[in-house]
């Protein structure tokens, strides 16, 4: 807002002109109103720029497929080999032919021997035997290092969660929608097991792919419950050459401390457009 020029030329002795103490009432009113409003222009700009920058840190993340944050759950392969991770479930026990049908889970064993009979027997009926090499064991898993003696660099991990971690019995692999994901067996656990636990079975997931990101994740825990928070944004391109999708959900792992029971759900938060051309990234307005 602007004075109008009438009042910065008015004279004293005209009937309409403002005393001096009201003259200066006036000037200070008028300033308040100028730096309202320029604060509120202020506060309208940096909030925009501030989503802006929230938006473009997203689409960094999505385009050039950095998958998860710093501390996300990760681990440590020797480079001269190539690996694979599978976990062996109750179909892998059975002939390809006899899978049809059947609802599968991941196996767990607090037991050694039934854990290596179950990766031996999972190794009889892939396309191509592979032999056992080494086996090595973390708090949530047994594993078992195979590999086919023609291709030696190429090394199978066959893992078997142990049944006082993590319970997945129940939890259909090919259903990732579903909100029931297993039941952590392990007792007292920490806010960091969850993480570790949540975070891994992640890994396997769909979601483990290009055009998906975990931007943050988190475990919260209170007298009654666990509840892991990932913040996770997908990319869906636009094949036509405009601006592609980004949605952005929170999912959330709510773990209640007198059953184990991982519930999922997954709520779509926010939503905007974005290009890439060549390194260079927009946000689509």
């Amino acid at each position: 807002m602007k004075p109008h020029k009438p009042l910065s030329g008015m004279k004293k002795e005209s009937k309409y002109s403002l005393q001096p103490r009201a003259l200066q009432l006036f000037r200070v009113l008028l300033c308040g109103v100028i730096a309202l409003t320029l604060s509120a222009c202020g506060d309208s700009s940096d909030s925009t720029n501030t989503a802006e920058s929230t938006d473009m840190v997203i689409a960094s993340a999505l385009y050039f497929d950095k998958r998860t944050p710093a501390d996300f759950y990760r681990e440590d392969f020797q480079d001269e080999a190539f690996y694979s991770v599978s976990h062996v479930k109750n179909t892998s026990l059975l002939p390809l032919v006899d899978r049809t049908g059947l609802t599968v889970h991941e196996l767990a064993s607090n037991d050694f021997v039934e854990a290596m009979t179950w990766s031996n027997k999972a190794a009889e009926y892939q396309q191509s035997y592979q032999q056992l090499a080494a086996n090595t064991e973390t708090m949530l898993y047994f594993q078992f290092t195979r590999f086919d003696p023609a291709s030696p660099q190429f090394a199978n991990l066959h893992r078997v969660f142990k049944a006082s971690v993590l319970d997945r019995n129940g939890v259909d692999r090919n259903d990732e929608s579903a909100s029931y994901k297993g039941r952590i067996t392990l007792p007292n656990p920490t806010a960091a097991d969850i993480k570790l636990i949540i975070e891994y079975l992640w890994m396997f997931t769909l979601d483990n792919n290009y055009r998906n990101a975990v931007l943050e994740s988190y475990t919260t825990e209170t007298d009654s419950e666990f509840v892991h928070i990932m913040k996770q944004a997908r990319l869906n391109l636009n094949y036509t050459g405009g601006c592609d999708d980004v949605e952005v959900y929170e999912v959330r792992y709510k773990i209640p401390k007198d059953s184990g029971f991982i519930w999922k759900e997954k709520t779509l938060v926010d939503r905007f457009s974005a290009k890439r051309t060549d390194s260079y990234l927009e946000i689509c307005t």
